[in-house]
């Protein structure tokens, strides 16, 4: 059996560099930012910008409905995942429900940065499971002391 190192530099000169740690964008913020600009001056489509980015076109709305939400300081990439409250979540599920709009509008209204937000609250809605605040994470406790007879 192959030591771990070989296995791991196998993987990084046949597959690029082997990370799980953090996504790479594809374009730099003002690439997205131009593409998205020339969009909505209506000098380029959907389409070709879609080929001019390398993306999909459903990537370039999900761009053009950050930048009309938040501006060019929305296309930036997070640093730290969003936390909401219960009752934001609920509010946001509710409003969906009764037919006050489209997800995309009720993400609009709430300040979520996609529909996959909405979507995932819904799941928890409709399985009757409590919404949760989302904590800072949990922290491991420490073992108790061994003695050396004991390992």
């Amino acid at each position: 059996m192959l030591p771990l190192y070989r296995t791991l530099n196998y993987f990084k000169s046949y597959m690029g560099v082997f990370s799980m740690s953090k996504r790479v964008m594809k374009l730099s913020v003002e690439n997205r930012v131009n593409i998205v600009e020339q969009y909505v001056r209506n000098e380029i489509g959907i389409s070709r910008a879609a080929q001019n980015a390398g993306v999909s076109q459903e990537t370039i709305r999900s761009w053009i409905r950050l930048y009309e939400n938040g501006g060019p300081s929305a296309l930036l990439p997070v640093k730290k995942n969003s936390h909401y409250s219960k009752e934001l979540k609920l509010a946001a599920v509710t409003d969906y429900l009764n037919g006050l709009g489209s997800m995309i509008e009720i993400g609009k209204k709430y300040g979520l940065r996609s529909k996959t937000q909405l979507q995932n609250w819904l799941k928890v809605y409709n399985t009757h499971k409590d919404f949760k605040s989302t904590s800072g994470g949990s922290t491991m406790s420490k073992g108790r002391m061994t003695t050396i007879d004991e390992r």
